[in-house]
């Protein structure tokens, strides 16, 4: 089953405290009561210094709200403020917001760095509730709840219509239900997204190399030759596509092409109980070919 290798598209932010106690560092004459002052940085995940974020400090006991904002170099500084625990708020537009508990003890400056996120678009929300789908789908799948498995595939690419991923696991589900139609329009849309996607190509080889042989049943060559065309086209590797395309080219005497096919097929499965059977084709139209060039 296709995953999304690694999901790419979760954000996070972070809150690192560093206290760093300075002993004396607060002056007696700031204040007649004990007083803290809180110093701070607000950073984007890169490191790189946010301006103008708003800071702001509210006293769990008093419920007394101090408010700062982050200069250019993202750093804010706190008055001497009542020591306490306080809610932290931190907020800048494009970002995701930080709330969080903060002690601050008395006699010390108390430092910290603030780690803010850029906030998910709608697009990121969507790709992220996509990626759940698909993950809930793909564990369906394995419990054998193909149906269930199917509808999840299916609800991701409403989230996010070009997941190819999604459709190449309806394709397959699609497929060992022997849904073959539908398999085949879920599987030519994910490789219409990802053309180089192997997989789509090895089963809808298949899938047209099985119509074409009940085609062959009932005597519709022609028909039968289009899809052996296609899946040609999609899988010239396969043994089978090429010992039927040659043995339809030698009932149309389309010599070259059977004897191209033929040898294809010799090449890929020199073990199959056919061998022996086209080895004598091929050495008719050969000859065929020879005098006809004489």
């Amino acid at each position: 089953m296709y995953l999304a290798n690694t999901i790419k598209y979760l954000s996070v932010f972070c809150l690192i405290l560093v206290i760093l106690v300075i002993p004396g560092a607060i002056s007696a004459q700031a204040t007649e009561r004990v007083k803290v002052k809180l110093e701070g940085t607000v950073l984007n995940i890169d490191k790189e210094p946010i301006l103008k974020a708003e800071i702001q400090l509210k006293h769990q006991d008093s419920s007394q709200i101090f408010y700062y904002k982050s200069n250019k170099k993202g750093e804010f500084s706190s008055s001497f403020i009542p020591p306490g625990n306080y809610t932290l708020k931190v907020k800048k537009e494009g970002y995701e917001s930080y709330t969080g508990e903060l002690q601050l003890r008395p006699n010390i400056i108390q430092k910290l760095e603030i780690i803010l996120a850029k906030e998910e678009t709608l697009e990121q929300k969507l790709e992220k509730e996509a990626v759940s789908s698909f993950k809930k789908g793909v564990k369906l799948a394995q419990e054998n709840k193909l149906d269930e498995a199917t509808k999840t595939f299916h609800k991701a690419i409403d989230l996010k219509p070009d997941f190819a991923e999604a459709y190449v696991n309806i394709g397959i589900l699609l497929f060992q239900q022997q849904k073959d139609d539908e398999a085949e329009k879920a599987l030519l849309k994910a490789l219409e997204l990802k053309p180089e996607e192997s997989k789509c190509k090895e089963i809808l080889a298949d899938i047209n190399f099985e119509k074409a042989k009940i085609l062959i049943k009932d005597d519709k060559t022609d028909e039968a030759l289009e899809k052996l065309k296609q899946a040609y086209s999609f899988r010239p590797d396969h043994a089978y596509v090429n010992y039927l395309l040659g043995y339809l080219y030698f009932k149309k005497e389309m010599k070259n092409e059977a004897i191209k096919h033929f040898e294809a097929f010799l090449q890929l499965e020199p073990n199959a109980p056919q061998v022996e059977e086209v080895k004598r084709l091929l050495k008719s139209l050969k000859k065929e070919v020879q005098s006809l060039s004489e």
